[in-house]
Formats: structure tokens, C-alpha cells, sequence
């Protein structure tokens, strides 16, 4: 019998999948599938997943025609059910841009980790040489490189979402788009920032209920 989890991870793979085929890649297959001793339930959804290999998505092209690619993406996500077993929650996710298909090369990466103590939850990566950053790092520390930084993007609930990344990749000219594509970002980013906005009004239902009568005070 499949799980509510099971289904809702299902669903949501095929959400990105549209979005992605719908914009910048063509026949990208993502699946979810079931981690292995985890002490909940936690379904991993990338690409290249199998029975076989169950934890560690592949890259794919991303391109919209049979011409060589100049970007790979690689994709994932790990997303169990929330503390009340209703709804969706991606736990961790990452998706990195490369120039190259052994993923080797990297231009950036996007992160999210929910539990993350160190650096802020959300946050990008990115890959290149920083003059700056030599002259900032602190005396008598190791040097470290620009892809040590952990750039702040949003936090948890106002993080980037994959049409974020999907408008980035277009706008900048990395990549080429279908006809339609801003349509699709569009609408999967509002999809997604009203199920942000619905979780964060879940967990604040005091700030909720102030701000319902100060609307009702100006009615």
C-alpha cells in the first residue's frame, strides 16, 4: 500500500520534472525513492535514482534541443512528513551548475540543510578565485577559497526555489530556454511561496490572529 508519504514525494518529483522539461531540459526523468536506515521515513528525489542506488542522485544536461550542453545540473532533495504527518517537508536539498558532465567543474552550488548549526540553512556556494577574500581571510588562519563562503540566501521559509534557479541560469544566458519558460517560473514560484507562506503561518498563528484584527479594526 503506498504511504501518504510515498505519494506526496511521488507527486512532488513530478512537479519538478515538469518544470524543468517544461523550461530548460529535455527528458529529464526524476524519481523518488525510499532511503535506506533512516529512523523515519525519508524519500530521496533526484535523477539516476534506482534500486540499486537508492541515496545519490546523477547529473543531467541541461539543454532543450540534441545540441552539446554547456550546463549540468545535479539535483536532490530528502523530504519526510512534518512533526504533524500532514504535510511535505523537504529536509535537506542541492542543486549545483557545472560546466561539465563528470560534475567536476563547478559554477555554483544552492543548499538548503534544515538542521545546520554552523552556517545559516540556506545558502550558495560558489566556485571561482577572490582576491578579496585573500585579503579578508584572517591572519595566521588558513586561506580559504570563494567556495568555502557561505552566502546567505533567504533562510527557510524565503529561500531560493528551482525556478529561482531556473530564471538565474536563462537571464544570465548560461543556458537556453524553451518559449514559455517564464510562464512555468512563474507559476511554480508562486506555488512555492504559497506553501512557504502557509507553513510559516501554521507555526506563527499568534502573528496570524494580530494581523486579522488589525484588518478588521481598518475595515
Amino acid at each position: 500500500m503506498t504511504s501518504d508519504l510515498e505519494r506526496k514525494a511521488y507527486e512532488f518529483a513530478q512537479e519538478l520534472q515538469y518544470t524543468l522539461n517544461q523550461t530548460i531540459c529535455r527528458d529529464v526523468r526524476l524519481r523518488a525513492v525510499q532511503r535506506p536506515f533512516e529512523s523515519v521515513p525519508v524519500f530521496t528525489v533526484g535523477s539516476g535514482l534506482s534500486r540499486s542506488n537508492l541515496t545519490q542522485p546523477t547529473g543531467f544536461p541541461v539543454r532543450i534541443d540534441n545540441k552539446k550542453p554547456r550546463a549540468w545540473m545535479s539535483l536532490s532533495y530528502q523530504v519526510h512528513m512534518d512533526h504533524e504527518a500532514k504535510y511535505l517537508t523537504v529536509h535537506k536539498s542541492y542543486c549545483g551548475i557545472f560546466s561539465d558532465e563528470v560534475l567536476e567543474t563547478c559554477l555554483c552550488h544552492f543548499d538548503y540543510e534544515r538542521e545546520k548549526d554552523k552556517y545559516t540553512s540556506a545558502h550558495l556556494q560558489v566556485h571561482g578565485v577572490s582576491p578579496a577574500l585573500q585579503q579578508l581571510n584572517p591572519p595566521g588562519k588558513e586561506k580559504r577559497p570563494l567556495d568555502k563562503l557561505h552566502f546567505p540566501v533567504g533562510g527557510r521559509r524565503f529561500r531560493p526555489s528551482l525556478e529561482d534557479i531556473i530564471e538565474f541560469l536563462v537571464c544570465e544566458e548560461l543556458v537556453e530556454a524553451r518559449e514559455g519558460w517564464r510562464r512555468v517560473v512563474e507559476e511554480g514560484r508562486e506555488r512555492f511561496q504559497k506553501n512557504q507562506l502557509r507553513a510559516a503561518m501554521r507555526r506563527n498563528t499568534a502573528i496570524v490572529e494580530e494581523f486579522m484584527r488589525e484588518q478588521e479594526k481598518k475595515a
